[in-house]
């Protein structure tokens, strides 16, 4: 989360680019009430050209870029950018948004599921339409994710997606949380087997959404990637600090930094 003061961001990305984290994501928010009074919080994309420029081998991303203040093409065209800027290591994540704060700041009125959902189908096929256009240059594949567990953000991941990402739910439990989980991967198989496409698996997990606790010890953080895994997914994505969110007395020292180590 890029809630700290800038030089404490660089030297966290830093770190985990030397731990060889597979991707850096950033939440692409305005704001929220996760962050406290007083502490900054820096928009995505800014953080994300920084990223492109401070990271050697990471991939980076938003997780994810919502419609809720997001131009279609300006996004098209600053992901074209960033992804030149990287060399060619930008993930592109989107979701059709919904955060109260969100509408608020950028004036945007709050539709119903329905409206949503019509709304993000129409303005995904813009976006996808702009980030084709050969008339911008420089090109690159930009690989595109998916987040949400809607009827319709499922099918679009099926059919448009190299990845779908889940962040499993509000306030639930370990157990209900992977049964959701392997619920909605049974879901997008269904729909994946009419697209024909093989979209990615992967899942957000911190504790205000589901009450994992990974970084108590390295046996905990091995039984929840297992049951994850188990459940179909084959990407995990945590907040950075391991501390974020946690309940007091849940990190062990090291943990996080033995689970991504390079070595």
């Amino acid at each position: 989360m890029q809630d700290a003061p800038w030089p404490e961001l660089v030297e966290r990305w830093h770190r985990l680019d030397e731990l060889g984290v597979e991707t850096i994501w950033v939440a692409d928010h305005l704001g929220g009430d996760w962050v406290k009074p007083g502490k900054p919080w820096f928009e995505a994309w800014s953080c994300l050209t920084a990223l492109a420029q401070i990271t050697a081998t990471s991939r980076i991303g938003t997780l994810v870029s919502p419609m809720t203040f997001r131009n279609p093409a300006v996004l098209a065209r600053t992901a074209l950018t960033v992804a030149e800027i990287s060399g060619g290591r930008l993930e592109l994540g989107v979701g059709a948004g919904g955060a109260a704060f969100d509408h608020e700041l950028a004036q945007v009125e709050k539709w119903s599921p329905k409206t949503r959902a019509g709304v993000f189908a129409a303005w995904l096929e813009r976006l996808l339409e702009v980030i084709g256009d050969d008339r911008l240059q420089p090109q690159r594949r930009v690989p595109l994710t998916i987040g949400g567990r809607g009827r319709t953000i499922m099918r679009l991941a099926a059919s448009h997606a190299d990845r779908w990402n889940t962040f499993g739910g509000i306030g639930i439990g370990p157990e209900e949380g992977v049964r959701r989980g392997r619920e909605d991967n049974e879901r997008l198989d269904g729909l994946c087997a009419e697209t024909g496409r093989t979209v990615l698996r992967s899942v957000l997990l911190g504790y205000p959404f589901v009450g994992e606790m990974p970084w108590r010890s390295d046996d905990a953080f091995a039984d929840v990637v297992g049951r994850w895994q188990e459940a179909g997914f084959q990407e995990l994505v945590f907040y950075y600090p391991p501390e974020w969110g946690m309940p007091a007395g849940t990190v062990a020292p090291g943990v996080f930094e033995r689970a991504f180590s390079k070595g």
